[in-house]
């Protein structure tokens, strides 16, 4: 009567899970396209965030000229190396184009309304903004709203 598995058949058991756990992990990729649309998005909205409330105004009528609230949607302008959280990185070859503005930077007034670069009334976008995040062939789309600046994913 046998009361335990040999030592070999442990071992070869062992093997075999191995192996399945190798080809699992390498079958696994998480999308990389994905996570950085999604910080992109974030950066919009924690941009529009800190807007609220700034008055960019000063008691004569003038702006103060100040970059809290605006954003520029390139790589440099998102990736922030002395963020708090910590730094984050697009991936490699990641394609960012902006469509429904002038340029690719986009501002927040102190009521969180988006603005073609600056923040003049002229400026007050009225129309939806398009980013096209793509790599590869593969695209997502980051639509920010006109009037409200909500930032929202459109999954392609």
């Amino acid at each position: 009567m046998r009361k335990g598995f040999t030592l070999v058949e442990l071992i070869f058991v062992i093997v075999i899970v191995g192996i399945i756990g190798a080809v699992g992990t390498s079958l696994y990729r998480p999308d990389r396209l994905l996570a950085d649309t999604r910080f992109i998005a974030s950066k919009i909205m924690q941009t529009r965030y800190t807007a609220i409330g700034y008055d960019h105004g000063n008691f004569d009528g003038s702006f103060i000229a100040d970059t809290t609230g605006c954003l520029t949607l390139d790589r440099a302008g998102l990736e922030d190396p002395f963020s708090q959280a910590g730094r984050y990185t697009l991936g490699k070859g990641v394609q960012i184009t902006v469509f429904g503005m002038s340029g690719n930077r986009i501002c927040f007034d102190e009521k969180g309304y988006p603005h073609d670069g600056d923040f003049s009334a002229g400026s007050l976008l009225h129309r939806k903004v398009d980013i096209n995040v793509s790599l590869s062939g593969k695209s997502y789309l980051i639509t920010v709203m006109p009037m409200s600046g909500y930032a929202k994913i459109i999954y392609r």
